[in-house]
């Protein structure tokens, strides 16, 4: 059992401890630079959290106006690894989606690391499609696949 919240700041060390799990050096975020999205007015933040706030998996967007209309960008989603394929992801995402449709989003975009098979699936059964590439976007060694959602595509909820 789980409900999604949204990310107080007292919550930094739990999000720090766990982007740590989810992602190797050179992929996770600083607790400095967690705490800055966290921080910032464009950003939309939700935990997944147990009975005990314990904190399960969170997701980071911000979003800005590109050319009139207004886009998302998933920062990061972490879940637990151990606690992976249980719904939280989609919950996460899912609420994700209707913050920034209640902010006039049009589209979500994101980048993966190329060598993320697991997320990359996760994403194109959320109506992600891939865009493009960045070289070297990760450490300066692991290129990056972009993906984008159109918000008047995207599902309303996830099966």
């Amino acid at each position: 059992m789980f409900r999604i919240r949204r990310i107080e700041r007292e919550d930094l060390d739990q999000l720090f401890a766990l982007d740590k799990r989810c992602f190797r050096p050179g992929i996770a975020y600083s607790k400095s630079e967690l705490a800055y999205f966290l921080n910032h007015s464009r950003s939309l933040t939700y935990a997944a959290v147990d009975a005990s706030e314990s904190i399960l998996g969170f997701a980071i967007a911000e979003s800005k106006l590109e050319q009139g209309r207004r886009i998302g960008h998933i920062v990061t989603i972490d879940v637990d690894p151990s606690l992976r394929r249980q719904g939280i992801g989609q919950r996460l995402m899912q609420e994700m989606i209707e913050g920034l449709r209640a902010q006039r989003a049009v589209a979500i975009r994101l980048e993966v690391a190329v060598d993320n098979l697991e997320a990359q699936s996760f994403y194109r059964k959320l109506g992600f499609t891939p865009t493009g590439r960045i070289p070297d976007f990760y450490m300066g060694t692991l290129d990056a696949l972009t993906m984008e959602c159109s918000l008047e595509s995207a599902p309303d909820s996830f099966s």
